[in-house]
């Protein structure tokens, strides 16, 4: 079950794959933690709830994040590019 302060779901539905992908990455990059706390875990059937897609198409649009090198996946969990993934979904990440 997702947390409250999750927002609502972006609606891929209909979309293209490669817009399904980017609003895939915008949900790793608004919920990417800083490597100092530990941030809940999202399963991709948390993530495909997100985007409003199946979690078939969130495993595929991170199985092309992966072999592009713009993510990479170590035990269950997702290390990101932030620049990378910048350039996916057109979004700005403030560094700290």
């Amino acid at each position: 079950m997702l947390p409250q302060d999750v927002p609502t779901t972006l609606l891929a539905q209909g979309r293209p794959f490669s817009q399904v992908r980017g609003l895939v990455a915008k949900v790793l990059l608004e919920h990417a933690g800083d490597g100092t706390n530990e941030r809940r875990q999202l399963t991709q059937r948390d993530i495909a709830v997100l985007v409003g897609t199946d979690w078939e198409t969130v495993h595929a649009s991170l199985n092309s994040l992966y072999e592009e090198g713009i993510i990479r996946i170590e035990r269950h969990r997702i290390i990101i590019y932030k620049e990378l993934l910048q350039k996916v979904t057109g979004v700005q990440v403030c560094k700290k």
